[in-house]
């Protein structure tokens, strides 16, 4: 009866342990691996989706890099919270965020990217004249990128300012002339541009935060600048309320970079900074320029054209003496 009950269970057993691999064997089972064909798929999607498929910059979320707002102290009544960076120390966040704010900064930028990428797309051009527009353009890059390392604002670029602002500077220097090494020189340095516009990176390089403007920027470069935002926008797009209803923005924008030259060429290094008539010419211009902005944002077209015609002055009293 023993044997017969274990021969009983053993039965039992059997086909259930055969069932129990059947099964495993079935769920270990996978489909085949398709199979692509390279003429189907090349055709649906991209090689590289940032290089092929993406277009214009990235969102400025993801490539910013936004530090976030210090801790405001608790006060004796116990209130307390977040405080912008931008608003710690009385309010104002260095000389500079007086001057020219990120949002021109940024743009100016962009525009400086556009207007390269044309100067340098073929060594004949920039040797044939393009040479001086890169100049140009490289210089007040070099002093937009010291602007930027010393703004206390959340201006983009930060971690790179001084690596690109010392090669945007060597690259003006440089451009004095039309030669093959400066065309290379001004193709290397257009193409970091295009880089940090798009939201990409530089390799950086030690740089001396106190840097002279003497290393970084010359006079004549930005004169000529200073006579394009005059002369070409400011000046024309302030003479009647018409022309100032329809140009707000760029008012804004050249009013600020008048202001932000106008600036710098007061700093330890510019050339004639140590002269007291160039300094106050220089004064006279920034606060006229600065007089614009406020008018712009008062959205009063007299007042903007009354302190554009005070920039033209200042400019005009100073070229009676220097040149």
């Amino acid at each position: 009866m023993r044997q017969f009950g274990i021969v009983l269970v053993v039965g039992i057993m059997a086909p259930l342990v055969s069932n129990s691999s059947l099964h495993a064997q079935q769920a270990e089972r996978r489909a085949k691996a398709p199979e692509f064909n390279n003429t189907t798929t090349s055709i649906i999607f991209f090689k590289d989706v940032f290089a092929e498929a993406l277009q214009g910059e990235r969102p400025t979320i993801l490539s910013e890099n936004s530090q976030a707002p210090a801790m405001a102290p608790s006060s004796p009544a116990g209130g307390g919270g977040m405080q912008s960076p931008a608003t710690t120390g009385g309010g104002k966040a260095g000389e500079w965020a007086d001057i020219i704010s990120p949002g021109t900064i940024q743009d100016e930028v962009k525009r400086l990217n556009n207007q390269l990428a044309e100067t340098v797309q073929n060594v004949r051009k920039f040797n044939g004249g393009g040479f001086e527009e890169a100049r140009r353009d490289f210089t007040e890059l070099a002093m937009l990128f010291e602007i930027i390392a010393e703004h206390d604002g959340d201006v983009r670029w930060k971690e790179f300012a001084l690596t690109a602002r010392d090669g945007f500077a060597r690259a003006g220097f440089n451009s004095k002339v039309g030669t093959d090494n400066s065309f290379k020189e001004a193709k290397l340095r257009a193409e970091d541009v295009e880089q940090l516009v798009r939201g990409g990176s530089i390799d950086t390089r030690e740089a001396d935060p106190k840097a002279t403007w003497d290393a970084i920027a010359d006079r004549p470069p930005l004169m000529q600048r200073l006579e394009i935002a005059y002369q070409k926008r400011l000046k024309p797009m302030t003479a009647s309320e018409s022309e100032f209803k329809s140009n707000v923005e760029e008012i804004l924008h050249e009013a600020e970079i008048i202001a932000a030259i106008g600036h710098a060429m007061q700093k330890e290094g510019f050339e004639y900074y140590d002269d007291a008539d160039y300094v106050t010419f220089s004064q006279q211009m920034q606060e006229a320029a600065l007089k614009v902005v406020k008018a712009v944002k008062e959205n009063n077209a007299d007042a903007a054209r009354t302190a554009a015609g005070d920039v033209g002055q200042s400019c005009t009293l100073c070229h009676e003496s220097y040149r």
